[in-house]
C-alpha cells in the first residue's frame, strides 16, 4: 500500500470509530498538554523573576545588620566603602507610612539616601518629570510612579510642585535573631513613635515595574539630610553596595562577611538569580516527571484501544489479504492508524498546553502578590517573609502594606511544542506496534474463521 493510501486507511478507520477515536485522542491531549502547560509556566515565572532581579543590576549585594547590638553607622559605610573592588556603597533609611488618595488609605515607603547615587541602586530607574532634591532641600521628594498616577477611582494625578502628606511615619529598625550563622525566624521591628510629613514633589519618576524585594513605583524617595531629620537617627537600615564589576560580586560578598561576620548579611542580585533559577529548575523537572506519567497512560490506552480494533476487524483483515494484502501492508496501515491517532492529539494537546499555562498563571497571580515595600524592608508584606532577613526589614500585616504582581507570561517556544507533538505521535506509534504486528500475523483463514 502507497503512503496516501495508507494515510487514507487510518481516516476511515478513525471515522468510523467516532467514540472510541475520540476518547483515545483525549487520553493521549493530557500528555502533551501537560507537559506544555507546566514547563510553560514554570519557565514564564523563572524568566520573569530573573528580569526583576536584574533590573537592580548584576553587581548588586544588600547588606543589613542581623544581629543584636550592632548597627550601620556612617563609619561602617566608610569601611565597606574602603574594601576592594567595591565601587560605591549608598547607605538608606527607610520608614513606612500612608498616603490618602481618592478616599482610600495607601501604604507607601520612604527611602532617604544621597539621590546622585540612586542610579547606582536602580540602574533602569528613569526621572520622567522635574528633578530629584538637592543635598540641602530637607522638604522635596522624588515620588514613584504609581504613587503620581494612581489608579484609584476618584484620586487625582499628582504633579510636580505639589505638596503630598504622609501620615503614620514610622522608622523601621530590623532585627534578626539567626542561629548557626543563618537566618531562622522572623525579625521583629521597633519603630519610633508615628508621625504625620509633607513633602513637596520635585520629581516624578517613569514606571519602574514590580520587584522581589522592593517597588520603587510605591515609594517617595528624599535626601539623607531630610530622612535624619525625619526619622531623628543617623543610623541606617542597610547599604547597597555596588561592585566594581560582575566577576567581583563574590569576592566582595566574601570580603564583607569576613570583615563583618554574623552581624551583617550580605545577598547579592546574582546569588538569588542563581537560586531561584535553580529552584525552577528542581520543579520543572518534578513537573515534567507527574507529565510523563500521562504519557504512559496514554500508551497504555493507545495499546489496549488498537487491539481491540485488530480483534474487532478480523474480517476487514482476513479480506484484504485474500485480496493480495501483504503481512507488511497491514502492519503499516495499523500502525499508521496508531501514529495518525497520537499526531491528532499531539497537535489538540500542544494547543491547549499553551492555552492551559496562560490559566495556570491567571489562577496563580492572586497569589504571587509581593511586597511593594522597599528594598530595604521595613513594612513589607508577609508575602516577602523569605526576603526579610537579607533585606533589612522586619515583618508586618498584607493588608497593611504595599504589595505589588509579578507580571509573568508563560514561554511558550515551538522547540516546546513540536517536542509535545513528538511525544505524542511517538506514544501512538509505539502503542500501536505490537496490535499491528499481530494483525499482520493474522491468516487470511485464521482471520475469516474468527469472525
Amino acid at each position: 500500500m502507497r503512503p496516501l493510501d495508507l494515510f487514507k486507511f487510518a481516516l476511515k478507520a478513525l471515522r468510523e470509530r467516532k467514540l472510541r477515536a475520540v476518547l483515545t485522542i483525549i487520553g493521549i491531549v493530557i500528555g502533551p498538554a501537560t507537559i506544555v502547560a507546566l514547563v510553560g509556566a514554570t519557565q514564564g515565572f523563572s524568566s520573569a523573576s530573573s528580569a526583576r532581579f536584574q533590573n537592580l543590576g548584576a553587581t548588586t549585594i544588600y547588606v543589613s545588620p542581623v544581629g543584636r547590638g550592632f548597627s550601620l553607622t556612617t563609619s561602617t559605610v566608610q569601611e565597606i566603602q574602603g574594601l576592594p573592588d567595591v565601587a560605591y556603597a549608598v547607605p538608606y533609611q527607610e520608614a513606612s507610612g500612608q498616603i490618602t488618595q481618592g478616599g482610600d488609605t495607601v501604604n507607601i515607603e520612604i527611602y532617604a539616601l544621597d539621590l546622585s547615587q540612586l542610579s547606582h541602586i536602580f540602574p533602569t530607574l528613569t526621572l520622567g518629570q522635574g528633578s530629584v532634591p538637592g543635598d540641602d532641600d530637607v522638604v522635596g521628594a522624588a515620588i514613584g510612579h504609581s504613587i503620581a498616577y494612581p489608579d484609584i477611582a476618584d484620586a487625582t494625578n499628582i504633579t510636580v510642585g505639589q505638596v503630598i502628606s504622609t501620615s503614620g511615619v514610622r522608622s523601621s529598625q530590623f532585627i534578626s535573631f539567626t542561629g548557626g550563622g543563618g537566618f531562622s525566624a522572623p525579625g521583629t521591628s521597633s519603630s519610633s513613635a508615628s508621625t504625620s510629613r509633607s513633602f513637596v514633589v520635585r520629581g516624578i519618576f517613569d514606571s519602574f515595574g514590580q520587584g522581589l524585594l522592593f517597588n520603587p513605583d510605591d515609594s517617595i524617595f528624599i535626601q539623607q539630610s531630610a530622612g535624619q531629620a525625619v526619622l531623628h537617627t543617623s543610623t541606617y537600615n542597610g547599604v547597597v553596595v555596588v561592585a566594581s564589576s560582575a566577576s567581583t560580586v563574590t569576592t566582595v560578598s566574601n570580603e564583607l562577611t569576613a570583615t563583618f561576620g554574623d552581624d551583617i548579611r550580605a545577598t547579592s542580585v546574582t546569588s538569588l538569580t542563581s537560586t531561584i533559577q535553580s529552584i525552577t529548575q528542581g520543579v520543572s523537572t518534578l513537573l515534567e516527571a507527574v507529565a510523563g506519567t500521562s504519557v504512559i497512560v496514554a500508551f497504555v490506552g493507545i495499546m489496549t484501544t488498537m487491539l481491540t480494533s485488530v480483534l474487532e476487524r478480523t474480517t476487514e483483515i482476513g479480506v484484504l489479504k485474500s485480496l493480495g494484502a501483504s503481512s507488511r501492508s497491514i502492519m503499516l496501515a495499523f500502525i499508521t492508524e496508531a501514529s495518525v491517532t497520537g499526531l491528532i492529539g499531539g497537535l489538540v494537546g500542544a494547543g491547549a498546553g499553551a492555552a492551559l499555562s496562560y490559566l495556570i498563571i491567571s489562577l496563580l497571580s492572586g497569589s504571587l502578590r509581593l511586597g511593594g515595600a522597599g528594598f530595604g524592608g521595613g513594612a513589607a508584606a508577609a508575602s516577602r517573609a523569605g526576603a526579610a532577613g537579607f533585606a533589612g526589614g522586619g515583618l508586618a500585616s498584607a493588608a497593611t502594606s504595599a504589595s505589588s504582581t509579578l507580571t509573568i507570561t508563560p514561554v511558550i517556544t515551538p522547540e516546546l511544542l513540536v517536542i509535545a507533538v513528538l511525544i505524542a505521535t511517538a506514544v501512538g506509534t509505539l502503542g500501536g506496534i505490537l496490535p499491528a504486528w499481530r494483525a499482520s500475523r493474522l491468516t487470511p483463514v485464521e482471520a475469516l474463521h474468527r469472525s
